[in-house]
């Protein structure tokens, strides 16, 4: 993969318009080799003097840039200081507290002035791994922007047939304030010592599991992927056993509009979980740093694998409860209306329900998501709200099937013998089918609202 396209996916969004504009310079470099005097047409005089003047324009635009990289960096970095030293300060007032157990041997800066309102432990941590978060965010820029420097440094020599670039790179760039960062390294690892000493019981390991953001990149766990393999074999036998079911035992006529109701919705979080393997995966493969564009926590994101292992999950459970509902006389249960709801109450407990398992972290943050595009108007939009709302739109289907669903439910069920009437459409339907619209309508003038202007509306 190319520098620039590595550049571009693992920069920090809201930091974008401050990172050196590698982009530019190349086309820079570009138009420099295309409008070059010919020497068979000009003279050696008039080539070198274009060659100076373009080297000087150039070298120009680099220390504007270099400029700007080291007035961001000081400013994130005194941001840094300032924010370490008032987590210091409740640090110091919590680890006073009766009952705690921390070293005070970690905080070198004492002071007797304590925090009006203590934050508890818990508060801590989460502020904690969210200063270490921001501590690798501006390593991250250091980085980023010294490999851009030397990168489009060395393209100027190549293309140029120069040295100047070069010179001027360890000239400026290697004693440059961004790139120092022996400050920042002592701040990170005294958040490390800190963090282990009065957040994690002496314990570094489970310190730095708490802190430690793991690369973008980083290979899927072999057991992680033998667990989604077992779980597609056991969905795609699941799913031709379904098949053939349905085909050898059709459901009651009766019933055959409540089967596709009932089951239509629930499919959909499968599908929803392929598509999202998919995408992550063809992200990942193609540099897209899809992490900080949704702004998702980096310690909590899924792999490919992990949507892939719960798509299956969720799809044997689908399928099981339709070989329930097509099997229901067979396995003594009277109605088998009773496995659809079961599928769904099931689905939904393992959505909501805060147990370490399927990644609670991710879910949480869908949760959210999902509620921020409800209450759009309440609130700032970003582009995972964006997101989500149109992917609501393209599922209204789905939506309306789950408004069945709950209506059957909750009116009809156990209280008619005929159920085709309970799905079909009343006035409840065409107003739920206008609900994403509504949300995405409520995104859009929020964002109107927050940018000012028609020309700044992202939406």
């Amino acid at each position: 993969m190319k520098f620039g396209k590595t550049f571009e996916s693992h920069l920090t969004i809201e930091w974008r318009q401050q990172y050196m504009r590698y982009g530019d310079l190349k086309e820079l470099i570009k138009q420099g080799v295309e409008n070059a005097p010919s020497p068979l047409t000009s003279s050696d005089y008039e080539v070198q003097a274009y060659y100076r003047a373009f080297e000087e324009t150039f070298l120009t635009e680099c220390q504007s840039e270099l400029t700007g990289v080291n007035n961001f960096f000081l400013e994130k970095l005194l941001e840094a200081r300032r924010k370490h030293g008032h987590l210091k300060l409740h640090l110091l007032a919590y680890s006073r507290e009766p009952g705690h157990t921390g070293s005070d041997s970690s905080l070198s800066q004492r002071t007797e002035r304590s925090p009006k309102k203590l934050m508890t432990t818990r508060q801590l941590r989460y502020a904690y791994a969210e200063f270490y978060l921001s501590l690798v965010l501006i390593q991250n820029y250091q980085s980023l922007n010294e490999t851009g420097f030397r990168k489009i440094c060395k393209k100027y020599d190549k293309n140029l047939r120069s040295e100047a670039a070069g010179k001027w790179f360890v000239e400026n760039i290697l004693d440059a304030p961004f790139t120092d960062g022996r400050l920042l390294q002592r701040m990170t690892i005294e958040v490390e010592d800190l963090y282990t000493a009065h957040l994690a019981n002496g314990d570094r390991s489970l310190a730095m599991e708490k802190l430690r953001v793991p690369p973008l990149g980083q290979p899927t766990p072999p057991s992680m992927v033998f667990r989604a393999g077992i779980a597609l074999g056991m969905l795609i036998m699941l799913l031709v056993a379904t098949s053939i079911s349905y085909w050898k035992r059709a459901p009651l006529e009766d019933h055959t509009p409540g089967l596709m109701s009932l089951f239509r919705g629930p499919f959909t979080w499968v599908i929803f979980n392929f598509y999202m393997a998919a995408n992550v995966a063809g992200w990942q493969q193609a540099g897209v740093n899809h992490v900080l564009i949704f702004e998702i926590d980096p310690r909590s994101h899924l792999q490919p694998a992990t949507f892939l292992e719960i798509a299956c999950t969720f799809g044997i459970l689908w399928a099981l409860a339709m070989l329930g509902f097509l099997y229901n006389d067979l396995i003594g249960v009277s109605d088998p209306f009773v496995f659809p709801l079961g599928l769904i109450l099931i689905m939904i407990g393992l959505l909501v329900v805060p147990l370490p398992i399927m990644n609670w972290p991710a879910r949480w943050w869908t949760i959210k998501l999902v509620g921020r595009v409800i209450t759009a108007p309440l609130h700032y939009v970003g582009f995972a709200d964006f997101w989500m709302g149109d992917q609501l739109n393209s599922l209204v289907s789905c939506i309306v099937d789950h408004y069945y669903t709950v209506r059957f439910y909750a009116v009809s069920w156990l209280r008619y013998d005929r159920v085709n009437s309970c799905f079909e459409p009343d006035v409840m339907v065409p107003i739920t089918m206008c609900l994403p619209a509504w949300f995405r309508f409520a995104q859009c003038l929020r964002r109107f609202r927050d940018s000012g202007s028609k020309s700044e509306y992202g939406g």
